[in-house]
């Protein structure tokens, strides 16, 4: 887990999201590995969000082959 405090990476500018659309997921609960509330404090999973990233990407790149093999 590499957890950054929202509050201080947002004055940083080390997020990759903004702040409003973290507080927004937390909120719904719609990514619970990605957002997390210790103590308190908002939490942003910088590991977890680059395998977010992989996975989406590894989908984009299946569904361009499945595409493409279809044309």
């Amino acid at each position: 887990m590499n957890l950054v405090e929202v509050k201080k990476a947002a004055d940083a500018g080390q997020l990759p999201v903004s702040v409003h659309t973290i507080y927004k997921w937390n909120c719904k609960k719609t990514h619970p590995a990605l957002v997390l509330k210790i103590a308190g404090k908002l939490f942003f999973d910088n590991d977890e969000w680059l395998k977010m990233a992989e996975r989406a990407r590894d989908a984009q790149v299946k569904e361009a082959k499945r595409i493409y093999a279809a044309s």
